[in-house]
């Protein structure tokens, strides 16, 4: 490969992608690898900024920056993932499931040490969509030497990313609330079922029963007979005297594993273990923030996430990421919320 003028170059073999980028309108390849450059071409290049290009000239020496992109990116994905053609040297990696997205934060950080490799992806504990991108990777310049990839393959082939598909769970719905219960208030919880069913779950039965601890407790247990793999509380969980679910679900049997999160909106979450299967009391905040306590730690246990050793360490760590921001046009999950640790 050999750098040489543009109005030289006419009849050589082009050695790298060239892009042509029109400010907020275009970004593309105008010139591809391979491509032997015409007399009506060096106008364009001319045109793009390119006083130089760099051609092929005999053997090339390493591992072009298509190839090695490749072979990255192949070294890093599991049977989750696939990954897109080389553009601009450049591979990304796509999920194929829906799922949580889960990467070695300090194999990462050494595979972006080694000398001419990026690779980079999402943030940890992102949910994913089928299709999604979630990483990318490039090398720098053109070429790379094949100790140096073989380093990086090395370590992918470790395990640096995943994605824990999402389970599509039974869920059993439990609507607390005198005001709600008489009609004095408008039920809000077709909110939280539309969440529940953006996650791919069922709602099993839903319950809307008054502020009673026995009849809490009986609604509870009798979807878990049921069949619900997992219920779901709202409201009830405040200092407020009238506010009996967490008593409640004590009183069914269950193991609290934790009340209260340092997740703003969602700071009264409430999260139970009834034997293997999980009840999350969502405080009333669920009905009007559009994202709350609830939305983290709920993708996180259809993922699979097991939670009762858990620590007071462990729960102080959410609280880095834990702030939304309350965005008047959301973008969630695609944000910070919920992604610090």
């Amino acid at each position: 490969m050999r750098k040489v003028r543009v109005d030289e170059a006419v009849g050589m073999i082009l050695a790298h992608d060239i892009t042509e980028i029109i400010p907020g309108k275009k970004k593309d390849v105008a010139f591809r690898k391979g491509q032997r450059i015409e007399k009506n071409d060096v106008k364009k290049l001319l045109d793009l900024g390119k006083t130089y290009v760099y051609v092929f000239d005999g053997k090339e020496e390493g591992i072009h920056e298509d190839e090695a992109a490749v072979r990255i990116a192949k070294a890093m994905i599991n049977e989750h993932m696939d990954y897109d053609p080389p553009k601009e040297g450049r591979v990304s990696i796509r999920s194929k499931i829906d799922g949580l997205f889960y990467v070695d934060k300090r194999m990462l950080l050494r595979i972006n040490l080694v000398e001419g490799v990026l690779f980079t992806t999402l943030p940890n504990r992102h949910p994913v969509k089928r299709n999604d991108v979630i990483a990318a990777t490039r090398i720098v310049p053109l070429y790379i030497d094949e100790k140096s990839l073989k380093q990086v393959e090395r370590m992918g082939k470790k395990g640096v990313m995943r994605i824990q598909p999402f389970v599509k769970a039974k869920v059993g719905l439990v609507v607390t609330g005198s005001e709600i219960f008489l009609g004095r208030v408008e039920d809000g919880s077709p909110v939280v079922e539309e969440k529940i069913k953006k996650m791919g779950c069922e709602i099993l039965e839903k319950r809307v029963v008054p502020d009673n601890v026995a009849l809490i407790k009986g609604s509870i247990v009798e979807l878990f007979d049921k069949g619900a793999e997992i219920v779901v509380t709202t409201g009830g969980l405040s200092v407020d005297p009238d506010d009996v679910t967490k008593e409640a679900i004590e009183a069914s049997g269950a193991k609290i594993l934790f009340y209260g999160t340092p997740i703003f909106p969602g700071a009264m979450f409430l999260l139970a273990s009834y034997g293997e299967r999980y009840i999350l009391g969502a405080p009333a905040c669920i009905y009007y923030n559009k994202n709350t306590a609830f939305d983290i730690i709920f993708a996180r246990i259809l993922a699979g996430e097991r939670f009762e050793k858990l620590d007071k360490k462990d729960i102080a760590s959410l609280s880095y990421g834990g702030l939304c921001y309350n965005c008047e046009s959301c973008h969630y999950p695609i944000c910070y919320f919920g992604k610090g640790m």
